[in-house]
């Protein structure tokens, strides 16, 4: 069997392919539908994202991540979790189907009557593939999940854009969005063996209740608090301006989901492996730490860097609305992947409740800072919710210091400095590039000259991060030598 380390290295490796294709995947088709679709009709499933968000939190109802961290689930705990996702989702779609006349009156728009009825039925079968996901998590296979979620997002967007080219608009977004999840669900039964029994035992459920209760809270209120944007865009703004944010959300999300798709499958099941060894854990930590932000700050304040000429390029003049709302998620958006980490360790643990607290409190602050600035225009309504994020992050260098003893200088000495070091090169390529004005090289040499930079700026002071990640795939290299010289010879 592997070891813990093996199998971290080999998890982040398939992990990070896996998001990339995916992103990449998305990006492509991203691109062609946005030409195609105006900026209205993404702010259609923005205005309904809430609910959805919101109901896939509740069906999980946190026995998901209760399973990944449990040492030895039973058949009849997937079971019973299983069966009670699929009622609990059952339940929320007949809440939500009957509501959507009053969700289409809220925002004045009468479409949304069937198209909410349409959308919401993602998270039903979602529920469909909560465990086979769990258990591939749990195991840290990788491998499987890569194929699961770049063949369903491959097919989704397939049809989607199909959709779209026949001109229907904002259906076209719908039915990429619920084919997603079912195409995302059949692949999960396809590549588990597990499957469910015709049993429940309610005993199974009330034993992860409590642990489980305190994630589905914070995972409810992180889920209203991100939501409660398009909720109140909505509500004061016309499609178009929430079609901005909600395609400038999107475009945010792809180097962000590269970074948290690697390190946040892995992080629960690992830390929760050595949770009982402190010291071990926060090694493990402090490198996912190193990692996370050797990469995250590049990525995601990179795509901040670029986003003018991104969307205009990419998406043409009409989208250009939303590239100051796409800087400004980018800030936060470098963090949350730390932030992640944080929770991670928390839960692995045992200390879900104050997680909970947490979110409680973050959560509160948020919707307070909405609804006291929504009037002043969505930019500025974004610079004050980033501030609230980026001030209730110290809150976890607290629990982190008595978990593990990594606290705030901890923080500053692993993380910020591929933060300056990222700024540094932003602004050099910045001053070296200010002559050029053809948009289409501008966009071209400043992703290329920025990565050649920090790479070298990496590879110059021998980053520790760095030399892992090249030792690696150099390992890999030579694996693959080795087995093609051992085949020859057969």
């Amino acid at each position: 069997m592997k070891s813990l380390k093996e199998r971290t290295a080999t998890g982040i490796f398939w992990g990070g392919l896996n998001t990339f294709s995916q992103q990449l995947v998305q990006l492509v088709f991203g691109i062609v539908m946005a030409r195609i679709l105006m900026p209205d009709d993404y702010g259609l499933i923005g205005m309904i994202s809430v609910f959805t968000l919101v109901a896939n939190t509740l069906q999980e109802s946190g026995f998901s991540s209760t399973l990944i961290k449990m040492q030895a689930p039973t058949k009849e705990d997937y079971a019973s979790v299983f069966w009670f996702n699929v009622f609990i989702s059952l339940v929320i779609y007949l809440i939500l189907f009957v509501s959507a006349p009053a969700i289409a009156g809220f925002f004045d728009q009468p479409v949304l009557v069937d198209y909410s009825r349409v959308v919401f039925l993602s998270f039903v079968f979602n529920a469909l593939g909560i465990i086979q996901n769990a258990i591939l998590t749990k195991q840290i296979a990788q491998k499987q999940l890569a194929m699961v979620n770049l063949g369903s997002i491959l097919l989704s967007c397939v049809l989607g854009l199909t959709f779209a080219l026949l001109d229907f608009a904002h259906w076209a977004i719908a039915i990429q969005a619920v084919s997603l999840s079912f195409f995302r669900t059949l692949l999960l039964w396809m590549m588990s063996d597990w499957r469910p029994e015709a049993s429940f035992h309610l005993p199974a459920l009330k034993r992860m209740f409590p642990f489980s209760v305190k994630l589905l809270f914070s995972g409810v209120i992180t889920q209203l608090a991100g939501g409660a944007y398009s909720l109140f865009l909505g509500k004061y703004y016309d499609a178009e301006q929430v079609g901005y944010y909600t395609q400038a959300n999107k475009w945010y999300t792809i180097p962000y989901s590269i970074v948290y798709g690697i390190i946040n499958t892995l992080a629960l099941p690992v830390l929760s492996e050595i949770s009982n060894e402190t010291e071990r854990q926060r090694a493990v930590f402090r490198k996912m730490m190193r990692f996370t932000a050797f990469i995250s700050f590049p990525m995601i304040l990179g795509l901040a860097f670029i986003a003018k000429e991104f969307i205009l390029v990419m998406v043409t003049a009409k989208w250009l609305g939303a590239v100051v709302i796409l800087q400004i998620l980018c800030i936060w958006g470098a963090f949350v992947p730390m932030y992640s980490l944080y929770v991670n360790v928390m839960i692995s643990r045992g200390h879900p409740g104050v997680n909970l607290i947490f979110s409680l409190v973050n959560g509160c602050l948020l919707l307070a800072t909405i609804v006291a600035t929504v009037h002043l225009g969505v930019v500025k309504l974004l610079l004050f919710t980033t501030a609230i994020n980026l001030l209730t992050l110290g809150a976890y260098f607290v629990v982190a210091w008595r978990l593990l003893r990594f606290g705030l200088t901890d923080f500053m000495r692993d993380v910020l400095p591929f933060g300056f070091i990222t700024v540094a090169v932003f602004l050099v390529v910045s001053l070296l590039l200010k002559p050029v004005d053809n948009i289409y090289l501008l966009l071209i040499l400043k992703i290329l000259l920025s990565a050649l930079l920090y790479v070298g700026v990496m590879k110059l002071l021998r980053v520790v991060i760095l030399e892992e990640i090249l030792g690696y795939f150099s390992g890999m290299k030579r694996k693959f030598a080795v087995q093609k010289k051992n085949d020859e010879t057969k």
